[in-house]
């Protein structure tokens, strides 16, 4: 719609630029959080192997202040994902990368975004990681906590008009048959009491049995593990190697000198 939305790349020096590069993208765009310019300690692994690392400042959040938040809920959620969109397009527009060399992943309101994108636009990606995620926002309704965050981000639960916006974007009712969609890694707690490990399964569950692609739909729910905060280190060193194993392959990047490298890094 005119908006201009930010993003910033992570690469090593020497990484050719002339020619499309593995990339990872990052977003969050909700819940009027902030999400600066970062790099995340076992992202370093991915860079090491040659890839770009790229974070996105989605409307929903709030890097510019209330009305950059305002701007991606309620009647105008929407927007976050079209922002993310316009990221992904103006990366294969500029020769960063292709459709094929890009991977998506976003936690919590991010992990919906993944959710979102992964549906509604199966067609740019290569690989999404939906981590710790809301998936079925009708459904969420049901407990507290996801009708308190519905009420905040996308509408009243009371409202028609509210509810057909949400049922729009919530992943588990956009996914459709005989639509290739991409790789797909669920990475969630199984004691996570903001975002259940059920909408991942359901979801899951759907995908594999609706994709006309031959891309893996995979799903790990990690015992003893919840929304990452109080997640014991041992777990979290797991996780994240997992999750960053099966882009980095599906982008063609694996090799024994990267999977080694990946365990020398901890999430911050």
């Amino acid at each position: 719609d005119g908006t201009k939305i930010p993003f910033h790349c992570v690469r090593l020096e020497q990484t050719d630029t002339r020619v499309p590069q593995p990339t990872l993208l990052f977003a969050y765009g909700g819940f009027n959080v902030a999400i600066p310019p970062q790099y995340p300690a076992a992202i370093a692994a991915f860079i090491r192997a040659g890839g770009i690392y790229v974070v996105a400042h989605l409307r929903g959040g709030n890097e510019f202040g209330r009305q950059w938040w305002q701007s991606g809920s309620q009647q105008q959620a929407q927007n976050t994902y079209d922002d993310l969109y316009a990221v992904a397009e103006d990366l294969i527009g500029q020769n960063r990368t292709t459709k094929n060399q890009l991977a998506l992943y976003g936690r919590s309101k991010g992990g919906l975004m993944a959710g979102v994108a992964l549906t509604q636009r199966p067609d740019l990606w290569k690989a999404v990681v939906p981590q710790v995620p809301v998936l079925d926002l009708i459904g969420s309704l049901r407990h507290p906590y996801g009708r308190f965050c519905c009420e905040i981000e996308y509408g009243d639960p009371l409202d028609p008009e509210a509810i057909q916006r949400i049922v729009d974007y919530s992943p588990y009712h956009q996914v459709k048959r005989n639509v290739a969609y991409p790789a797909v890694y669920f990475d969630v707690g199984a004691t996570d009491p903001r975002c259940p490990p059920w909408h991942a399964r359901k979801l899951a569950a759907r995908l594999q049995a609706s994709t006309l692609g031959d891309f893996p739909i995979l799903l790990r729910v990690w015992e003893k593990a919840g929304h990452g905060l109080a997640t014991p280190r041992a777990i979290l060193i797991q996780q994240t190697t997992s999750w960053l194993a099966f882009v980095m392959r599906q982008l063609g990047m694996v090799n024994s000198e990267s999977l080694s490298v990946a365990h020398e890094y901890m999430p911050d």
